[in-house]
């Protein structure tokens, strides 16, 4: 058994244990003191998990849902709920209890980065500088900050964490991510900074965010700032077959009986004869008898259409359902690919086709397709694959290139980055039709309604501040505009 797999089963087995026993243990008059160590395993895990499996696949048009009407995948977006900082405040703990270890500190940067990183582009403006204080401060109605004070805060704690791990450190204990190599923490934050700086494209003219010259000083100074080298540093979670440890979709009755590939990924795949398509669906159930074969017996549902159309669609036999096997019936199933060495690799690319690197792009988007294929076990295919799709160089053509393999290897994974980098990019091309409430993707979550009501003058002022007339799915961001 791996050090990784008994710290995150003795992690979880503690919490379990501790919200069973807590109302008849706790006494207030003398509070528990929990180590760092004790708590890392836990909020690694839960930030870097699949938090989020499949509901950005139905937004994005990955997968297409039939029988039951699907808030994601019809654009009836409410209100969340901030789970994230439920992780944040474990983090901060972590931090308190570090007792000033700065490997631990370092860590807790990185993780604080990577929870609000999603929180303000899934919302917008969120509390940041005031919030998780309370306890020290008194302060439970944080201000929110701007999204750009945000990234910029980010930003800031990536390269505070770089400049902490820049010195040979302590050992560490409950690391389930990197079994206490620091060395990796630290490739983890340069490489984090890379994909912040990416998405903030739309900004490339903002004189204080420079986000060309910001880039090009990690990439050109790998001593000053190591990155990933390889699938080795990337920030992959492994499940087990253990309760809570368990691959997110194992025995999801929905995923496996409602759920097939949307067209526009099926599309895509097709076109380029990509063998990733065999591991995320299945042959259509009359292709047999049609005498299709290979990439012509699978078949994408269109999302725009409505519930029944989507429904008869799935019904007919004519469409390919959802891979149940590769996603429903292996209780460890593919590891979480919180951050992965093909995405920065695709970073990299997109980044030398806009000028901000001087660097062979195709260097970097063969690097990205052979480390995607090789986590699907097909290894041996990549080479006929690039000599098929090789990058194009004419660089619009390239970055749509670059767009179409960052689109394939968000499937299922990583969260809801597919949904924020379609927003950035507008690729894929998703129109809306009678299988939404809306007529473009929505931009952000509803703030959660225990906000509205806690803290409310911050939250009215927040919308005031971003330009937004009510709060609304619809509403753009600033990181959009």
């Amino acid at each position: 058994m791996t050090k990784k797999l008994i710290y995150l089963m003795v992690s979880v087995i503690l919490m379990l244990t501790a919200c069973k026993q807590e109302k008849y243990n706790k006494d207030p008059n003398r509070p528990t003191e929990v180590g760092a160590q004790a708590i890392l395993p836990n909020v690694i895990f839960n930030s870097f998990k699949n938090r989020y499996p499949w509901q950005p696949g139905l937004a994005v048009r990955h997968a297409t849902a039939t029988s039951d009407r699907q808030a994601y995948q019809t654009y009836e977006w409410a209100n969340g709920d901030w789970a994230e900082f439920n992780i944040l405040r474990d983090v901060t703990k972590m931090m308190e209890s570090a007792a000033g270890a700065k490997e631990y500190l370092a860590i807790g940067k990185i993780l604080r980065a990577h929870n609000f990183f999603f929180l303000t582009r899934m919302y917008g403006a969120v509390p940041y500088s005031e919030a998780l204080n309370g306890q020290q401060s008194n302060n439970y109605q944080p201000k929110y900050d701007s999204q750009k004070q945000v990234m910029l805060g980010i930003l800031q704690e990536l390269e505070e964490a770089n400049q902490l791990l820049s010195t040979p450190g302590a050992a560490i204990t409950g690391d389930i991510l990197y079994n206490g190599d620091l060395k990796k923490w630290r490739k983890l934050a340069n490489s984090y900074k890379l994909r912040v700086l990416l998405m903030l494209s739309k900004k490339e003219s903002d004189t204080d965010l420079q986000i060309a010259k910001r880039f090009n000083d990690i990439v050109s100074s790998p001593t000053l700032y190591p990155i990933f080298e390889g699938d080795e540093d990337e920030a992959k979670i492994s499940y087990r077959d253990y309760e809570n440890i368990r691959y997110p979709l194992y025995m999801d009755f929905n995923v496996r009986n409602k759920r097939f590939i949307g067209k526009t990924l099926a599309d895509i795949l097709k076109k380029l004869e990509d063998p990733r398509l065999f591991y995320f669906a299945t042959p259509f159930l009359n292709a047999a008898a049609q005498g299709k074969r290979g990439f012509d017996a699978y078949q994408g549902i269109d999302a725009s259409k409505s519930l029944t159309a989507a429904t008869e669609d799935g019904a007919s036999g004519n469409y390919s359902r959802v891979n149940g096997h590769n996603y429903t019936e292996l209780p460890i199933g593919k590891p979480s690919l919180g951050f992965s060495y093909a995405e920065l690799m695709l970073a990299m690319a997109e980044a030398a086709e806009r000028g901000w690197i001087q660097a062979n792009a195709s260097t970097f988007y063969e690097h990205a397709v052979q480390s995607s294929f090789k986590f699907y076990d097909l290894a041996g295919s990549d080479q006929a694959y690039l000599v098929r799709n090789p990058l194009s160089s004419v660089k619009e053509i390239a970055l749509s290139q670059i767009y179409e393999q960052r689109y394939i290897l968000f499937n299922a994974q990583s969260d809801f980055e597919v949904f924020f980098h379609y927003h950035r990019t507008n690729f894929p091309v998703i129109v809306s039709g009678q299988g939404q409430a809306t007529a473009v993707v929505p931009f952000r979550f509803l703030y959660p309604t225990d906000e509205q009501r806690v803290n409310a003058a911050n939250y009215q002022d927040a919308l005031k501040t971003q330009g937004f007339t009510s709060d609304n799915i619809l509403m753009k961001p600033w990181l959009y505009q």
